[in-house]
């Protein structure tokens, strides 16, 4: 019994889960071979960490955000992302991916953020989309 109330106690009163940081889930994208670059944004535009140099602006997560909802704009325009132009190459209400040569980006929306990683021609697009949704489905998971 003693134990029990021990062990519930320190369970409820001391976190063991160790939090990351914003840059560290950058640098594990980075790390992980699929992503050359990535973001991490907020809905409203604040940027929560990025890589060196890939600069979003708040106008572009805006755009993206409309995108997310109705791919017309993007379908038309194309979307740009850290002042780069890229071909809509499709979407869905929580991705959205496009294309410069033969380099892209990938999107994927969660409850307060977007994930944006970009992939240069050493890397296949289907990797940086899987690594990309595998944060993103941490990130819904732990309610961002």
């Amino acid at each position: 019994m003693i134990t029990q109330t021990l062990s519930i106690y320190l369970h409820s009163h001391y976190s063991y889960k160790a939090k990351m940081s914003w840059t560290a889930y950058i640098e594990n994208l980075e790390k992980s071979g699929g992503v050359t670059k990535a973001a991490i944004m907020g809905h409203d535009g604040s940027c929560w960490a990025s890589s060196a140099g890939f600069t979003i602006q708040p106008a572009e997560v805006q755009a993206l955000l409309k995108g997310f909802a109705s791919a017309d704009a993007l379908q038309s325009s194309g979307l740009y992302v850290a002042g780069e132009k890229y071909f809509f190459i499709g979407s869905s209400d929580s991705f959205i991916r496009g294309k410069k040569g033969q380099n892209g980006i990938h999107a994927s929306k969660t409850t307060q953020a977007i994930i944006i990683g970009y992939y240069d021609d050493s890397i296949q697009p289907g990797v940086c989309t899987s690594e990309v949704e595998k944060v993103a489905d941490y990130l819904k998971g732990q309610n961002y």
